[in-house]
């Protein structure tokens, strides 16, 4: 059968036994093999580490007298720019989009990642099967099963993930590689059930085995893969995200079993991944509870907040509600009589929009579109004060604030509700401001919020800030309206600028989807409003070019920090004017 390989006939035990132990051996090299890149990562940790006392050590000394030794340590300090220098270009490199006839492959650096690992697998897929047809179709099989802990270890969104302890990177981070070894999986097994098929087609087998337990499931299983790899894709997500997660969630449940019934060979892979399910359901449990809220409308747009004190007892109840942090987020629903697995179907994330612990409450702020958040706005126009709400969480890096504190100078940039990450950013910034007695920090912060319309900026601040607050709120944030007019009782200042951006960024650059437009909320006269609008309001779009220009004005020697936060045109237009 084909030029390289064929259907052998191994007509003794022995022959068998060494196929069986060549399947296992690979297949626990695959598995195994992921140490090498965790511990590349671990070195070049401890590498950044010795170098980083080796430098503040040089510094410390005295400089030297002679000017010889003057000349030397300049040389060297200037090979150690450009090598620093060249390491990131490098990294800016691979951060850029990979767009194959329009569909978005990833980053660079992740699609390199996955394309090397992919030749690894199917090294080890081919490595030693002679001519033997069998032995390679098996291979791809249990290849890409030994991947499948691997692959549900990156999903797990627990800060306890021993995954984001050893490679320093968040869930979101982890999340990208979990969807490309997904992919790698999958075209794994359907190498392994094509090769299969054809040999019962071709041995006239096919109508026999059909029937038969194992070829059933392997059909299962891959028509599974087949389902979650298909709703996983960008335009299926954004069209329906709730068929995307509970396909996703339902199926790869339901392959386990599947899995564990088709053969028995891989049945070590699937306790793993048994294993890795419990550990994240036990974490899941301990981190979600029910909180009496507030649903409060922001009026005229279809923005809904979710306020939940932070002073009432059950918010203490849970370890995990005292470490939230700017940029960090949780999933939140409302309470069903339906068991706890199918409500988590129904579970939003939702990013923390404000300094809890400052504020004495936790606050959300959703879009309303359709299912959940619809359902969450229904109760917020009803008569009910306060509503349950189940929250889980809060899940994200808790380190973007002391990341930023390093740098000299800090440009943040959000697109409608991608304010809920860079506003507590920015407030935060300022309460450590305020708190080393740093008046000029604010200075080297710059906060850019386009919005479709001035009313969705009232959520921003609590209801209760002072004036000293919301003065030096209206006074550093840039927040420009890229549709609609001067209005709503709010005068345009003086010095706003009007003009368009350059042709590089387009309106669908920077103004948010039409569907952020619609179903437009009002408040009941018995709840307590937002705060107004800010007052200082630019309409017109933000000129990015100027914008990025100005940031980094300050000079080569200076640490800038760009900090982007939807929607997807207004960050690929940040980042190329970054890049430049």
């Amino acid at each position: 059968m084909g030029l390289f390989w064929h259907f052998v006939n191994l007509a003794t035990d022995a022959e068998k036994q060494r196929r069986r132990d060549l399947l296992d051996l690979y297949s626990s090299v695959a598995q195994a093999s992921v140490a090498v890149p965790l511990l590349t990562i671990q070195l070049y940790f401890f590498s950044s580490w010795v170098i980083k006392k080796w430098r503040k050590a040089a510094d410390e000394e005295d400089p030297p007298s002679s000017p010889y030794m003057k000349h030397e340590r300049a040389r060297e300090q200037s090979r150690t720019w450009k090598l620093r220098g060249a390491f990131r270009r490098l990294v800016w490199w691979a951060g850029e989009r990979v767009d194959v006839f329009g569909y978005d492959l990833g980053k660079r650096g992740e699609t390199l990642v996955a394309a090397g690992w992919m030749v690894w697998l199917l090294f080890l897929s081919v490595s030693q099967t002679g001519d033997d047809y069998l032995h390679l179709t098996k291979r791809f099989g249990i290849v890409g099963a030994s991947q499948l802990p691997l692959h549900y270890l990156l999903a797990l969104k627990s800060p306890l993930s021993p995954l984001q302890y050893l490679t320093g990177l968040s869930h979101s981070d982890l999340n990208i590689f979990h969807q490309l070894l997904g992919r790698l999986v999958t075209v794994l097994f359907y190498a392994h059930s094509v090769l299969y098929l054809n040999f019962f087609i071709q041995s006239n087998l096919l109508a026999k085995r059909i029937r038969n337990r194992d070829v059933l499931l392997g059909l299962t299983a891959i028509t599974c893969f087949t389902l979650i790899g298909t709703t996983a894709l960008g335009f299926l997500r954004r069209w329906n995200y709730r068929v995307f997660y509970t396909t996703h969630v339902v199926l790869a449940t339901a392959l386990l079993p599947v899995l564990y019934y088709h053969v028995h060979h891989i049945r070590i892979y699937v306790y793993e991944v048994a294993a890795i399910y419990l550990v994240q359901s036990l974490l899941r449990y301990v981190t979600t509870a029910t909180y009496p809220a507030s649903l409060i409308p922001v009026p005229g747009t279809n923005l809904l907040q979710i306020r939940v004190p932070l002073d009432s007892r059950s918010l203490r109840t849970r370890w995990s509600q005292a470490h939230y942090h700017p940029g960090q987020h949780v999933y939140a629903a409302l309470p069903a009589p339906y068991p706890r697995l199918l409500r988590n179907l129904r579970t939003n994330p939702f990013t923390i929009a404000n300094l809890p612990h400052r504020d004495r409450e936790l606050r959300l702020v959703a879009r309303v579109l359709d299912g959940n958040t619809r359902r969450l706005a229904a109760l917020g126009a009803s008569n009910k004060t306060t509503v349950p709400v189940v929250l889980e969480g809060p899940y994200g890096p808790a380190d973007h604030l002391s990341t930023l504190l390093t740098c000299d100078r800090i440009l943040l940039v959000a697109g409608g509700v991608g304010a809920t990450f860079t506003i507590p950013l920015y407030r935060a910034l300022c309460a450590a401001a305020e708190a080393r007695g740093d008046r000029a920090a604010r200075r080297r912060v710059r906060v850019v919020w386009a919005v479709r319309s001035a009313a969705e900026t009232a959520w921003a601040l609590p209801p209760d800030a002072g004036a000293r607050e919301r003065k030096a709120f209206e006074e550093d944030v840039e927040v420009y309206v890229t549709r609609g007019r001067v209005g709503d009782g709010m005068v345009e200042p003086s010095g706003a600028r009007a003009t368009p951006p350059p042709p590089t960024h387009t309106a669908d650059d920077i103004e948010l989807g039409p569907q952020e437009h619609e179903g437009l909320l009002t408040s009941r006269p018995d709840q307590p409003h937002a705060a107004e609008p800010l007052s200082t309001i630019r309409y017109s779009r933000p000129d990015l070019h100027s914008i990025v220009s100005e940031t980094f004005a300050g000079g080569s020697g200076e640490t800038v920090a760009a900090v982007v936060c939807r929607p997807v045109g207004l960050s690929s237009a940040l980042r190329r004017e970054v890049g430049r």
